[in-house]
């Protein structure tokens, strides 16, 4: 999408994000849940439930991003979760400096870049831990965690309990 044909408000964005997450839901499912996490992640920002909706057709607050600049550094973190996500990476995508990112992201989405980021690596840990059997030191590395220590302590501070004490309450569905 270009930034000429980008939506101007989240009441736009949105349903075509949604829309394009039902047309590519059978054919690429990861690129229909990019889809998704991006509409959520503006409705996050815009207040999200019934508030948001209202509010969608408001101006946006002063001082955030723009539209297409957080559909853009969502997606390159979706995108790059199993890497490392540099702020001068995000600085360049959505071409504003590294300070005015961490300003206008926080008040786009109400977290600073690094949280937002940690919260996603940690939804993306947590599915893996359900989905899969792996260890948790392959875990960690495939949410772009440097090793098995840092993500127990990010993960126990992020969701209150150790990853393996996760991964006991909240069994893999059995096949």
């Amino acid at each position: 999408m270009s930034d000429q044909c980008a939506p101007r408000t989240f009441a736009e964005a949105i349903p075509n994000l949604i829309d394009a997450a039902v047309a590519s839901f059978d054919a690429d499912r990861d690129t229909s849940r990019r889809y998704l996490l991006r509409a959520s992640a503006l409705l996050h920002a815009n207040g999200g439930g019934r508030k948001g909706a209202e509010r969608a057709s408001q101006p946006k607050s002063r001082g955030g991003l723009l539209t297409w600049q957080l559909n853009r550094v969502v997606d390159y973190i979706e995108t790059h979760l199993e890497h490392e996500i540099t702020t001068k990476a995000l600085a360049d995508v959505s071409k504003v400096s590294i300070e005015t990112l961490f300003r206008a992201f926080k008040i786009s989405v109400g977290v600073t870049p690094l949280h937002y980021i940690n919260g996603r690596r940690i939804e993306f840990a947590c599915t893996m831990m359900r989905t899969t059997r792996a260890p948790l030191s392959q875990v960690a590395l495939a949410c772009g965690l440097c090793d098995h220590a840092h993500f127990c302590k990010l993960f126990r501070r992020v969701v209150g309990m150790t990853p393996s004490a996760w991964r006991r309450a909240n069994p893999a569905p059995v096949k």
